[in-house]
C-alpha cells in the first residue's frame, strides 16, 4: 500500500477524490450535546490534497462514531478551514475556527510555519490542538500544555536512523548529508546526537545548500571520508542528484534517508541510485495490520487511496472522540488535562503523551527501496498490531 509523504513540500503518492463539506454533520435530536472538531489545512492551492485527505480522515472517524452513538452520547461534527498553506492566513483561520462555542478540538495544520504561527491563538483559548503529521521539532518547545503531536519529530527520526545504522547495519562511520533547511538540520542533528552519545557509531556532516549549483565538493568530501553508511536528511528533491553523483563516484555504502524520500516522485527521480536504500517514516505498514483493515476498506470505498494525511486525520479524530467519551466532557480545559495524562486506543495502537505534548516512545518505521517501491522492513519499537512478514 502506498501513502502520501509527511514532508510538507513533497508530492502526494495517491490523491483522494472527495472534498469534505466545511460544515458536514449528522442530524441529531434537539437534546444532543454536539461537539465540533475544527480541521485546519490547505483546502485550496497546490497543497490542497493534503488538507482534503486530512479532512476526509477526520470525517470518516466522525461518521463512524455518529453511526454507533447512543441516545445520550455526544453528537460529532466537523468544520474545515482553509489556511491556503499561508502562515498569515493560518492565524486568521485559527481565530475563525474558535468562534463556534461547540468547537472542543483543533486538528491541524499541515505546514510547519502555519502550525507554529497558529499555536498561540489556540493556547490563548485553551483548546486542545492535535498536530497530525508536522514533524518540526520546535512545535512542542513553546511550553504550551494544549499541543499534542502524533508523528515523531525530525530529531526523533534522525536518532532512530542512527540507531538502525548502528544496531541493524552494524555501521561505525556515518556521513550525514543534510539539506540546510529546518527538516534537514533537525534530522541531521538527531542522527549526530545519537552518534555523539557514547555509541560505537561516529559521524561527520556534509551540508547541501537549498540553492546549491554543484555538489562536487560534497561528493569528494564524502568519498574521501569513506563512510560505511550515509544518512540523507531533508527534502528528497534536493538530495537525489547528490545521491546519484555519490553512486557515480563509486561510493557504495548503504544509505538511510529520512521521510523526505517517502515519496514516489522522489524515488522515481533518484532511479537506480535509490535501490536498496532504507527510508524512515511514521506511517506504519497498514497492509500488515489486521486491526486497520476495516478503516482501509471504509476509507477507500468512500474517498479512494489512503494517504498519510488521511490516516493521521482519522487517528487524530479517534483520539479526540476517545478523550471526550472517557471524560464525559466537551470542556476544552478539562480535555487538555485528560489528553495530557490519558492513553487512547487508535487504529495504529495506543497513544499517550509526554509532558511537552510529543508521544511517549514515538515509533519510526523503516522501508527498503526495492524495484522503485517501498517495502516494510522494521520498526524502531515493536508494534503489537503489526504482524510478522
Amino acid at each position: 500500500m502506498k501513502f502520501a509523504p509527511l514532508c510538507f513540500a513533497a508530492a502526494a503518492l495517491g490523491l483522494a477524490a472527495s472534498l469534505v463539506p466545511s460544515g458536514a454533520r449528522a442530524d441529531f435530536p434537539p437534546y444532543t450535546k454536539v461537539v465540533t472538531i475544527a480541521v485546519l489545512g490547505p483546502m485550496s492551492g497546490s497543497q490542497r490534497q493534503y488538507g482534503i485527505d486530512l479532512s476526509n480522515g477526520v470525517q470518516l472517524a466522525i461518521d463512524e462514531r455518529n453511526q454507533a452513538r447512543g441516545l445520550t452520547d455526544f453528537g460529532w461534527k466537523i468544520q474545515t478551514f482553509d489556511d491556503q498553506a499561508d502562515p498569515g492566513i493560518a492565524m486568521q483561520e485559527a481565530t475563525f475556527a474558535l468562534v463556534d462555542p461547540t468547537t472542543s478540538f483543533v486538528i491541524g495544520h499541515v505546514g510547519e510555519e502555519e502550525t507554529n504561527f497558529a499555536l498561540q491563538t489556540y493556547h490563548d483559548q485553551e483548546v486542545p490542538v492535535i498536530v497530525p503529521t508536522q514533524p518540526y521539532f520546535g512545535l512542542t518547545q513553546h511550553g504550551y500544555d494544549d499541543v499534542f503531536r502524533l508523528c515523531p519529530t525530525d530529531v526523533d527520526e534522525g536518532a532512530a536512523a542512527a540507531r538502525y545504522a548502528e544496531k541493524t547495519l552494524k555501521s561505525a562511520k556515518a556521513a550525514i548529508v543534510y539539506v540546510q533547511d529546518q527538516d534537514g538540520v533537525d534530522s541531521g542533528q538527531g542522527f549526530q546526537n545519537y552518534a555523539s552519545s557514547g555509541t560505537a557509531l561516529k559521524a561527520q556532516s556534509f551540508a547541501v545548500a537549498v540553492d546549491q549549483k554543484s555538489d562536487k565538493d560534497i561528493v569528494s568530501g564524502v568519498t574521501a571520508y569513506g563512510p560505511d553508511v550515509i544518512f540523507l536528511a531533508g527534502a528528497g528533491h534536493y538530495l537525489t542528484k547528490t545521491l546519484s553523483d555519490l553512486r557515480a563516484a563509486g561510493v557504495t555504502a548503504p544509505v538511510i534517508a529520512n521521510g523526505g524520500f517517502f515519496d514516489a516522485d522522489v524515488l522515481k527521480k533518484a532511479g537506480s541510485a535509490a535501490e536498496g536504500m532504507v527510508v524512515t517514516s511514521c506511517v506504519p505498514p497498514l497492509d500488515l495490520m489486521p486491526s486497520a483493515q476495516l478503516f482501509v476498506h471504509h476509507y477507500e470505498a468512500q474517498y479512494g487511496q489512503v494517504s498519510a494525511f488521511a490516516l493521521y486525520g482519522y487517528v487524530a479524530a479517534q483520539l479526540a472522540i476517545a478523550a471526550a467519551t472517557q471524560g464525559r466532557t466537551a470542556d476544552r480545559r478539562i480535555l487538555d488535562r485528560l489528553i495530557s495524562v490519558g492513553t487512547f486506543p487508535t487504529v495504529i495502537g495506543q497513544i499517550s503523551f509526554a509532558k511537552n505534548g510529543d508521544q511517549f516512545t514515538p515509533n519510526i518505521y523503516f522501508y527498503a527501496v526495492a524495484g522503485g517501491s517501498l517495502k516494510y522492513a522494521a520498526s524502531s519499537f515493536p508494534n503489537p498490531l503489526v504482524i510478522s512478514k
